[in-house]
This record gives structure tokens, sequence and C-alpha cells, in this order.
């Protein structure tokens, strides 16, 4: 295995237990007998929230590392 290879390795390894991290971190919020509904909204006044805050934010963006992560670690491993 090249360097390179062995740094995207680790690259996923380390991508992969932030997501899991900020997954879990965003289930907290909905964690209320409605949440395991889909009733994420339960407890806004005017509607659902709009917008993402921080830590949503950085699920979605771990979320979209972590899959571009998955093509580029494959593509390696395949050479």
């Amino acid at each position: 295995m090249s360097i390179l290879t062995i740094l995207a390795v680790i690259v996923h390894v380390v991508l992969s237990i932030a997501l899991i991290y900020f997954a879990l971190q965003r289930m907290q919020k909905n964690a209320e007998l409605g949440g395991a509904f889909g009733s994420g909204a339960a407890h806004t006044m005017f509607g659902r929230e709009k917008g993402f805050d921080p830590a949503a934010k950085m699920a979605l963006w771990t979320g979209v590392l972590f899959m571009i992560s998955c093509f580029v670690t494959a593509a390696l491993l395949a050479r």
C-alpha cells in the first residue's frame, strides 16, 4: 500500500467516527416520544425550524466529506 492509500484510510476512519458522533448528537435533539415518530418540529411555536444550527451544518458537511472519502478510498484501494 502506498502512503496516499494509508492516508486516505486514516482520513476515512476519522471521518466515520466524526459522522457517528454528530449523528448521535443530532438524535438527542429529537429524543422525546414525538421524535420517534418523525415529529421533529413538535416543540416549535410557528412551524418547523428554518435553516440549520451549527451542529446540523457540521453533521451535514461531515456526511458529505465521508461520502467523498468513500469514493476516493475505494478508487485508491482498487488500483
